[in-house]
């Protein structure tokens, strides 16, 4: 220790810590010490798919806004493929042959409807709403050819009503757009009528029973039965007329 030391430590006590000071600052160590050390909830396995979930709403919220505004849109339209993607994800998650069927005969109807629209609308769209339809109605026929291959008899029964009443209602509407149908687009049309043609066979016996029209068995007569005269019932005392009685005359007195 050198001078300069011993001439301060003369002048200035030793600091010495306080006893209120250290028990404070002893308790604020604790209370850390607590929080640091103390077991922390386990994490949920779930937590890493939030930001998925997410995304996946989102997603799903856009699509869906796009599939109402691509609703309207005609073949050749921006938005005409969300529309198609649309159908596609409704085809995806239906799993019934049956229903599959009528999925697809309920598109070809969509496609008819937007060649109908495109001719009084927009004439330039025709030819390729006719080729969205003509594929439409081959999508539809070979899923009705599949079908009819069905080992199932209400299978095959359900693919020609499906068929019968789809060729029956483009047929309908093919008649009243006959006159404004550009001759571009005719080919098309002609080739998805062949196709109806071949999976609707004309003709087609009526497997259903009209009602009202049930057979009934008509009663025969009986033959051993022999004919015995009908019998007058006898009459009875009260249903004579009564003969009137002539008046007794009394004795004279």
């Amino acid at each position: 220790m050198n001078d300069l030391d011993r001439d301060l430590a003369k002048r200035f006590a030793r600091p010495v810590m306080r006893n209120a000071f250290r028990a404070e600052l002893r308790n604020k160590l604790m209370r850390e010490a607590q929080t640091i050390l103390s077991p922390r909830p386990a994490r949920s396995p779930l937590l890493w798919l939030r930001p998925a979930l997410a995304a996946g709403a989102v997603t799903l919220a856009v699509v869906t806004l796009a599939g109402t505004v691509a609703a309207s849109s005609l073949a050749g339209d921006p938005l005409f493929g969300v529309k198609r993607a649309t159908e596609e994800v409704a085809f995806t998650f239906t799993f019934d042959d049956v229903a599959r069927v009528q999925l697809l005969s309920d598109l070809t109807d969509r496609r008819l409807a937007e060649l109908s629209e495109a001719t009084r609308e927009r004439p330039a769209a025709a030819p390729t709403a006719s080729a969205e339809y003509a594929a439409a109605v081959e999508r539809f026929a070979r899923a009705v050819d599949t079908l009819k291959a069905a080992p199932s008899e209400e299978k095959r029964d359900a693919a020609d009503d499906v068929a019968d009443a789809a060729k029956s209602k483009h047929d309908a509407v093919l008649e009243t757009i006959d006159e404004r149908l550009p001759d571009d687009a005719r080919p098309n049309v002609e080739r998805a009528k062949d196709e109806e043609r071949r999976i609707a066979p004309t003709g087609r016996p009526d497997r259903t029973q009209r009602p009202g029209t049930e057979l009934r068995p008509t009663a025969t007569p009986r033959t051993n039965e022999t004919s015995r005269p009908a019998i007058t019932p006898r009459p009875i005392d009260s249903d004579r007329p009564e003969t009137p009685r002539p008046p007794t005359s009394s004795p004279r007195r």
